[in-house]
């Protein structure tokens, strides 16, 4: 189950999002609205204009359950796509690109295996509404593997501009989030996960991180641009997974996921000491550069 919440269809709900008078006076059955957790009220119909007033925002249940709907399928896209909602959209690409669709699917990548790449990519935040760049990604990747965990890897890396410019145009400077050298080196040379061969960041090591990013987020405000972390392509799922749960705002990305001409800033090293910023462009440009030394 994604989620649930009690409706009361005959009454209005009226929500304190911080704006509501302490003695309202309102009468009804306290609760928490579903979609933001806030304070709230089911009350009767009559007393709508009295809540406005009183500072309330105040919605009707149909509008609180499309509401919480919304948000819970906007929160897990994957949870949507099946195997046959990926067979309806190959078969609806094969239309037009049947030759790109063949290289992939049925072999080597059977529908389930490609199910599970596109829940991967979704679970990433990557839309695919428009498929054609990750099928050709895919048919580019499986010349090399078929390991799902190296696709997705092969796929983000040639879709790397895609997923920058959610959050900095091609030409705007991208503020960068890097690990100290050493530390991104304990993540990536110490315990792995034995099913995945992922890194495990240690729960203290990962609070820190996480943490020390919150601040930096803080100490921005509200409106600044967000960020990108920039770390290893070894270390990008784990670290993605701890952010996703803590500190959303802020992009991982692996160094070979970087579009070379993007202009970048970096803000701070986490564990180090912040770059001067005429350290950037040898940072950003160099035709040699290696991922572990992006933090070096």
């Amino acid at each position: 189950m994604l989620g649930g919440a009690t409706i009361r269809p005959d009454r209005v709900l009226a929500i304190d999002a911080g704006e509501a008078r302490a003695h309202h006076g309102l009468r009804g059955e306290e609760t928490r609205d579903p979609s933001f957790d806030c304070p709230a009220i089911w009350i009767d119909a009559a007393q709508r204009d009295h809540a406005i007033a009183e500072g309330f925002l105040t919605v009707d249940a149909g509008t609180v359950v499309a509401t919480h709907l919304n948000q819970l399928l906007g929160d897990r896209p994957a949870a949507l796509l099946g195997p046959d909602e990926v067979r309806a959209i190959v078969e609806g690409v094969r239309e037009r690109a049947s030759s790109l669709v063949e290289a992939i699917h049925p072999q080597p990548l059977s529908l389930g295996a490609l199910t599970r790449l596109l829940r991967a990519l979704l679970e990433d935040g990557i839309s695919i509404a428009h498929l054609l760049p990750i099928l050709a990604a895919l048919g580019e990747g499986v010349l090399q593997t078929t390991d799902h965990d190296r696709l997705i890897d092969l796929v983000r890396a040639e879709l790397g501009g895609l997923i920058t410019a959610r959050i900095c145009g091609p030409s705007e400077r991208l503020g960068v989030l890097t690990l100290e050298a050493g530390l991104e080196q304990m993540i990536v040379g110490g315990m792995h996960d034995p099913v995945t061969g992922q890194p495990v960041v240690e729960p203290d090591l990962a609070r820190a991180i996480a943490s020390r990013i919150g601040e930096i987020l803080a100490q921005r405000g509200p409106g600044a641009p967000p960020l990108a972390l920039i770390v290893q392509p070894r270390a990008r799922r784990a670290l993605s997974a701890l952010l996703r749960q803590r500190t959303p705002q802020c992009l991982v990305l692996s160094i070979s996921e970087l579009p070379p001409a993007q202009p970048i800033e970096v803000i701070d090293v986490i564990g180090g000491e912040t770059p001067s910023q005429q350290e950037l462009p040898a940072l950003a440009h160099q035709p040699d550069l290696q991922p572990e030394g992006l933090a070096a």
